[in-house]
């Protein structure tokens, strides 16, 4: 359940050909057999460090962050999720005590984070989550926060006295975190680097559904678009964006199709690692029955070669066995005739 809510929330984020880094911190009731805090880093959508309450230590997720940064780093990290644990503790029976629950299993999200845009603007968030919906969210730009529920008001207000702590998370939004997020893109050039979609049309066998399939890019904001003869297709099936096993992307979107269609359907995409947008257009495949046909013919072109080859070699061999055999009579007749000339 964590894992979906996290993922949701990360695919809401940065744009084509923008970066972003995003923390969420993740405080919940006592379940058996789960940690009670979790903190997950992203730069872009990948996993890049991670603590919970059972390890009581933040580790790297990718090497490039492992081989970059040095034990003081790996220290800082612990030392900070340590104390938000021990406020997220606190804050859940808070928030219990506001929304009149007295027992069942709540979360606590706090999530923030920051975006730097191809255009080379800055964008920040904080906000905080109660049983995976938006309570409080920060307005960096008039130094408040917005509370969602009633419940939410008291600590709307406590938070909005101090103005000193919230110039501090706008200067944290809009310097230091960008700051954090240049470095990372340095450490992580390779593996971050955009790598361009493969895209392709799919229908199988007689299907009236004709799919565009683009597969293989990173990061995962993609635009991909259905046109039937340059206007918008329906697209009665789209599967989002979702992950491939060796952490690049893939999505799918569907239209009707009938075979006896003569329009034109194309499929456009745009995405960081294209230079420009693709168009590719459908082409049917021809007959099927052609490939079987022609497959029979060389068959059987290849059987009479091979009958008319063995008729040639056939006949080349009789022909050496006759010349070859000598008259026996020639030497009975040349032994008497020696014979008489000795006598």
């Amino acid at each position: 359940m964590l894992r979906f809510i996290l993922l949701t929330l990360l695919y809401g984020g940065a744009s084509a050909g923008s970066h972003s880094l995003r923390y969420f911190y993740t405080s919940m009731t006592p379940i058996s057999g789960l940690p009670e805090f979790v903190t997950i880093g992203y730069v872009d959508e990948l996993e890049f460090v991670h603590y919970d309450s059972d390890m009581k230590k933040t580790i790297p997720r990718q090497r490039w962050i492992a081989e970059s940064v040095g034990p003081d780093y790996w220290e800082r990290q612990t030392q900070i999720a340590r104390g938000w644990e021990q406020t997220g503790k606190v804050d859940i029976q808070t928030l219990m005590t506001r929304t009149n629950q007295s027992g069942g299993i709540h979360v606590l999200q706090r999530m923030y984070g920051c975006e730097l845009r191809e255009d080379g603007s800055t964008g920040g968030f904080f906000r905080d989550g109660w049983d995976a919906k938006d309570s409080i969210v920060f307005d960096k730009e008039h130094l408040r926060w917005i509370a969602v529920g009633q419940w939410a008001v008291l600590t709307k207000e406590k938070w909005d006295k101090d103005q000193g702590l919230n110039q501090q998370r706008k200067g944290y939004l809009e310097g230091i975190c960008i700051e954090w997020l240049k470095k990372y893109l340095r450490y992580g050039e390779r593996q971050l680097r955009p790598a361009a979609p493969t895209v392709s049309f799919t229908r199988l066998g007689d299907s009236k559904k004709l799919s565009c399939v683009a597969t293989g890019f990173y990061p995962q904001s993609i635009e991909l678009k259905l046109h039937r003869d340059q206007a918008a297709a329906d697209v009665p099936y789209s599967s989002g964006v979702r992950p491939n096993h060796d952490g690049t992307y893939q999505m799918e979107k569907q239209t009707d199709f009938e075979p006896s269609d003569p329009a034109k359907f194309s499929c456009e995409v745009d995405h960081a690692g294209l230079s420009q947008k693709l168009v590719m257009f459908y082409e049917p495949k021809a007959d099927s029955m052609l490939p079987v046909i022609i497959g029979i013919v060389i068959a059987v072109l290849v059987l009479v070669a091979l009958a008319v080859v063995g008729v040639v070699l056939y006949r080349k061999k009789a022909g050496q066995k006759t010349g070859y055999n000598p008259a026996k009579t020639s030497d009975k007749a040349e032994s008497s005739s020696n014979s008489s000339a000795t006598a």
